[in-house]
């Protein structure tokens, strides 16, 4: 693959989004919260607030404080001292590089949260919520999705990892939302955005992996699936999804047999599963055969894709969606009165296994070793390409 192969297919790519729009996301925070009231308050920096295209505040620093409440189908807007109005939309932009802020919702209650950069506030079409906005830089968004996504207790390499990944996929989906006026939200239909991230070694690798993405051998865009544990061994993209792709290929995968999703059990009433088969799979449960069968499934030589046989049409992603399970990877037995599932491994199992690749990046893999175990025939490439291809 060469650099001016890369570069012609990333500017065709992108060429619907300038350097400097790619540059900037637009996230929904706060997405599944039905919220009336919340406080903004700046962390870093200073803030000058908007509302309805009139400046009400140019210096909004961090003993600056205001409440925004709906009030029928505007945006009540107060500080301690006095009430500044009511709008239709605010928006409330960083004075400085550094600028940060802090949200609180007030009802209902919720715990504080930090963001970087700005923020756009407005209702929902209905007027029963607020739509909150976080504009922010590219690579801070990466940063508060890596931690977000794995937390602050593991490697500089794996973060590095992870934040290649979250930037393929962010760029993947880049307009998933543009319907709803955003691009993108902070719950896990995207990827998880909770706050800007505080940990100095996931601000370190988002640096150091800047604008790295991953592409297949088409040069597409690869799906960045990861997951929590593979229990041993991961999923063909086409036994989760039904799309089979080059890349997201079943690996065996040691790394992760002792990790803290390894394993797992589960327990339900005996009657209560063959109702469950009898009602939703049409399994004959009056035949004692089938029923012992049923009753001591087995996944110990690999994963499968079917309950007991596959002539049944019974997708182990649809017990495991019915009944709530950690993994599609488990096995069935019967003890007395109630069936055990024995499971293995937390998520779909698709693509990355991040404790199995927090483990490789423990034992000194660089993640360029890790990224090509798990993914096959991929290649990282840089979007700075853009830039050099243009100036040729």
């Amino acid at each position: 693959m060469t650099r001016k192969k890369v570069c012609f297919f990333l500017l065709f790519l992108f060429s619907g989004i300038s350097l400097s729009e790619a540059g900037i996301v637009t996230v929904r925070i706060l997405t599944s919260r039905v919220i009336n009231t919340f406080i903004f308050s700046p962390l870093t920096g200073s803030y000058k607030v908007v509302a309805d295209g009139r400046i009400v505040s140019d210096s909004a620093d961090g003993s600056g404080i205001f409440q925004m409440s709906i009030a029928g189908d505007s945006i009540l807007l107060k500080t301690f001292e006095r009430t500044i109005g009511k709008f239709a939309s605010i928006k409330i932009y960083g004075k400085d590089p550094g600028s940060a802020f802090k949200i609180k919702a007030v009802i209902p209650e919720s715990k504080v949260r930090t963001y970087d950069d700005d923020l756009e506030v407005s209702l929902s079409a209905d007027k029963k919520q607020f739509l909150l906005v976080n504009k922010v830089d590219l690579e801070k968004y990466i940063a508060g999705v890596v931690e977000s996504e794995s937390g602050t207790k593991t490697s500089l390499e794996y973060y590095k990892l992870q934040a290649i990944l979250c930037r393929t996929y962010l760029l993947a989906n880049l307009n998933r939302h543009i319907v709803d006026g955003y691009q993108v939200c902070d719950d896990v239909h995207c990827q998880a955005y909770l706050s800007k991230s505080k940990e100095e070694d996931i601000r370190v690798a988002v640096t150091d992996t800047k604008g790295l993405v991953v592409v297949d051998n088409d040069l597409n865009l690869i799906t960045a699936a990861f997951h929590s544990n593979c229990g041993g061994q991961t999923v063909n993209s086409q036994d989760v999804w039904s799309i089979s792709t080059s890349y997201l290929k079943s690996v065996k995968d040691t790394f992760c047999l002792k990790q803290p999703h390894a394993k797992w059990q589960r327990s339900i009433p005996q009657e209560d599963w063959k109702a469950y088969l009898q009602l939703k799979h049409k399994y004959p449960v009056d035949d004692t055969v089938k029923m012992n069968t049923a009753s001591s499934f087995s996944q110990n030589n690999g994963r499968a894709i079917y309950f007991v046989d596959k002539d049944l049409k019974i997708p182990l992603k649809v017990i495991r969606a019915d009944f709530q399970l950690k993994s599609t990877y488990f096995s069935v037995e019967q003890q007395g009165d109630n069936i055990i599932f024995n499971g293995r491994g937390y998520g779909h199992g698709v693509g990355l296994c991040q404790e199995g690749a927090m483990r490789m990046a423990k034992l000194k893999y660089s993640y360029k070793s890790i990224l090509s175990f798990y993914y096959k025939d991929v290649h990282l490439v840089d979007l700075s390409a853009l830039s050099y291809f243009r100036q040729e």
